[in-house]
């Protein structure tokens, strides 16, 4: 091998050792201190069939935007806890609603003795509010166990909004009835009449058109709907048994609870009154104060039966109606609360009912004291008597209160089987009730 081969060994090796040395001589980084362009995300290999990261190509889609990150909530106490969205597209507020009581009942027949109780009347689990805007709005209320009973659901039903009027479907207090559209945490006594029972009252399930009638707009209030039943107060579902008898045994079969009809007979009902300004007509006694305010309604319901005339004359003659009158007036503390009803049940007579309740805070917004008569039809010529008074004390209006009423209860005429008087029953309830 010449000098000139063995100068060009030399010089390759010299070169290729070059950079390592330079790498040897180079500070090491700190070891808590990431080298220099690690923030940077690592390039995934591509493969072979894809162009490399960064490159563009007309034949690949162009990438999506990424999406912005969901709004802030906020919260705060709003008559229960309230989150929502900053621009209140979405807003939930849920409460918990709790009534305590003690009930004592004495018959005055020969030989009765008091009966006395303590027990939990409600407990309630609300939520409600909106979604997607304003303009739709939604409520669950849950029966926690009414009564010692189990639970279930009280009311669920989604409003749209559209502008002059909602339209409503699910489940809740049809529009019929003042009293009975009031919740069951904004009355002056610890429970309604027998009226309310009477006139086939309380919730169902159905659709509706309405102009927020529940927030007494001034003016003209209105709702008009179509529910499952003439009656209502059918939310609470029913556990069906059904039992057959065989040879020598008796062999029975429970199903599973539901508040849904086996057969669907619809009922119209309607429901059109007027609200003067301020008035607060589905919130009885006057915790608000002030000059004069009124609202008054009337109401009218109708069972279509199917229309058969199933084992009636007529198909007129199957269908059922209901008529009702109602008003609230309310003056510098004082409040008066009047009913009417007419009810005519498939080819039976007319019958009617009444209520009139009326309540007074001797200590504004404080300590109120109400009286209440109502009569209303049981069987045959019977009629079932209350007449109840009330002292109230309210610490957070309807929200923390503690309600005492007395009551004399009686059927007027005679019992159709032993042909007797039904002598009175006196009653004594206290309740403290309790909602946020």
């Amino acid at each position: 091998m010449d000098k000139t081969h063995r100068s060009a060994i030399v010089l390759f090796v010299a070169l290729g050792w070059v950079p390592a040395v330079a790498a040897a001589a180079e500070p090491a980084p700190p070891v808590d201190q990431p080298p220099p362009g690690d923030a940077a995300p690592a390039i995934a290999p591509q493969p072979a069939d894809q162009p490399a990261a960064g490159a563009e190509s007309a034949a690949s889609p162009p990438q999506p935007a990424v999406a912005d990150a969901p709004p802030p909530l906020y919260a705060r106490y709003n008559r229960g806890l309230e989150l929502a969205t900053a621009a209140g597209e979405f807003k939930a507020r849920i409460g918990l609603y709790s009534q305590v009581r003690f009930e004592s009942t004495l018959p005055t027949e020969p030989g009765s003795e008091f009966a006395n109780h303590v027990y939990i009347p409600r407990t309630r689990l609300i939520l409600d509010g909106n979604a997607f805007g304003t303009t739709n709005r939604y409520k669950l209320e849950l029966s926690l166990g009414d009564k010692g009973s189990f639970g279930f659901i009280k009311d669920f039903y989604v409003d749209k909004n559209l502008g002059p009027l909602s339209i409503r479907f699910g489940q809740w207090k049809r529009p019929w009835e003042r009293q009975e559209i009031v919740s069951d945490f904004a009355i002056q006594f610890n429970e309604r009449t027998a009226v309310s029972d009477y006139a086939g009252s309380g919730r169902d399930l159905g659709f509706a058109i309405h102009n927020r009638y529940e927030q007494s707009p001034q003016g003209i209030e209105w709702a008009f709907g179509v529910f499952n039943q003439f009656s209502g107060g059918n939310e609470k579902p029913i556990t069906p048994t059904t039992c057959t008898q065989a040879t020598m045994a008796i062999s029975c079969t429970t199903g599973t609870p539901t508040n849904v009809p086996r057969d669907w007979s619809p009922a119209l009902v309607a429901r059109v009154g007027w609200n003067s300004k301020g008035i607060k007509g589905y919130s009885e006694g006057d915790l608000e104060g002030g000059p004069l305010r009124y609202a008054v309604a009337v109401g009218y319901k109708i069972d279509l039966a199917n229309f058969s005339a199933g084992k009636q004359a007529s198909k007129l003659d199957n269908m059922s109606h209901g008529l009702e009158a109602d008003a609230i007036i309310k003056l510098y503390g004082f409040s008066l609360e009047l009913e009417g009803f007419l009810m005519k049940l498939k080819s039976a007579d007319a019958t009617f009912g009444a209520l009139a309740q009326a309540g007074m805070f001797v200590r504004p917004k404080q300590v109120e004291l109400a009286a209440q008569v109502a009569v209303s039809p049981t069987t045959g010529d019977r009629k079932e008597l209350e007449l109840r008074g009330a002292v109230n004390w309210y610490w957070a209006d309807h929200r923390w209160k503690l309600q005492t009423d007395v009551a004399r209860l009686q059927q007027t005429g005679r019992d159709p089987t032993t042909m007797a008087k039904d002598d009175p029953d006196y009653q004594v309830r206290s309740m403290v009730q309790l909602t946020f």
